[in-house]
């Protein structure tokens, strides 16, 4: 989920902060980005959903950037797993544990771009390999250049897709993802 909005907004960092042609090489700034979520929960014994908020503190990435060829670019992207932040240290305990990230052996989630394209609107088309749990899997974001040096991109998720499945419905299959990236040119 956290790979997702990294890729995207590492993406429109590179692209936005980028005045010159050819390839350039841009490093996710952890300190100015965040990379959130927000999924609906129905505790136990509850009435109603909830909206659960989180974002994961811990990641790097890095962005080569070809503005004069898009589809040159390459965007790389980790994100440690036990960086899980809701505030709330009970919930983050049990999102570490089996029923969710599985952090002990799954530390870290990837992001590896295989493709970028420039539309018709000025954002770029990232599609990717996401791998969460073991379990790689297509991804496409659209990133959307605002800033010099960043960029946004809000999209969607099924958690079982990457075998995620520990209570569903009641806790939500699809997980919002928003990214806010600021990258730094190496």
């Amino acid at each position: 989920m956290r790979i997702i909005r990294f890729i995207v907004v590492a993406v429109g960092v590179a692209i936005a902060t980028t005045h010159i042609y050819g390839a350039d090489t841009f490093v996710i700034d952890s300190k100015k980005s965040k990379i959130s979520f927000s999924i609906k929960n129905k505790p136990p014994n509850a009435a109603e959903f909830q909206d659960v908020a989180g974002s994961f503190g811990d990641f790097s990435g890095e962005v080569v950037f070809d503005e004069a060829d898009p589809s040159k670019s390459k965007v790389t992207i980790e994100v440690m797993t036990d960086s899980v932040d809701t505030e709330n240290k009970k919930r983050d305990e049990h999102l570490k544990n089996q029923d969710f990230f599985k952090v002990k052996e799954f530390p870290k989630m990837t992001f590896k771009s295989t493709k970028v394209v420039k539309n018709d609107e000025g954002k770029y088309e990232i599609e990717g390999d996401f791998t969460l749990l073991d379990k790689t899997k297509i991804v496409k974001v659209i990133f959307e250049p605002t800033s010099e040096n960043g960029g946004k991109s809000s999209f969607q998720i099924k958690r079982s897709d990457y075998g995620m499945t520990y209570r569903v419905p009641d806790t939500a299959d699809e997980v919002d993802i928003t990214l806010m990236i600021v990258g730094t040119k190496k």
